[in-house]
């Protein structure tokens, strides 16, 4: 279930999930007990009683932190593995289009060599396909 906090000043709220099974704990101890809902929400979120013991919070939180410190750490080793085939890819990239602007010129020069010579035509459909690919023009 979602529950959405709108403030008395201004448009900005706050989305909390509650787990089903939970929200069905909730409605029968409203049941019980003769509260609605909605005000047993509130007084769970206004006066903190999600949790009884302040040292399961901090414990939670603290393995929490080392969690972070962990995924950050292997974060930055792959980043530092990234970074350098980033590098050499866009290199490759430029070696490509470079490459297919020679293939373009010599299709070209092979074209009217063959129109002058009388010679008959020769499909490169294949070659300008990958040519428009590694230039990354579209048909």
């Amino acid at each position: 279930m979602k529950i959405k906090v709108r403030p008395k000043k201004g448009r900005r709220g706050i989305t909390f999930k509650i787990p089903d099974d939970t929200f069905e704990k909730i409605g029968e101890l409203c049941d019980r007990y003769g509260f609605r809902v909605e005000e047993a929400i509130r007084i769970i979120l206004l006066h903190g009683y999600l949790e009884d013991d302040p040292r399961a919070n901090e414990e939670t939180f603290e393995r929490l932190r080392e969690e972070i410190s962990q995924l950050k750490k292997e974060l930055y080793e792959l980043e530092g593995k990234w970074s350098p085939l980033k590098f050499k890819t866009y290199y490759i990239a430029i070696d490509n289009q470079n490459l297919a602007i020679q293939l373009s010129g010599m299709i070209a020069e092979n074209k009217r060599l063959r129109e002058r010579l009388g010679l008959p035509k020769r499909d490169y459909s294949e070659v300008e396909e990958k040519i428009r690919y590694y230039l990354n023009f579209e048909k």
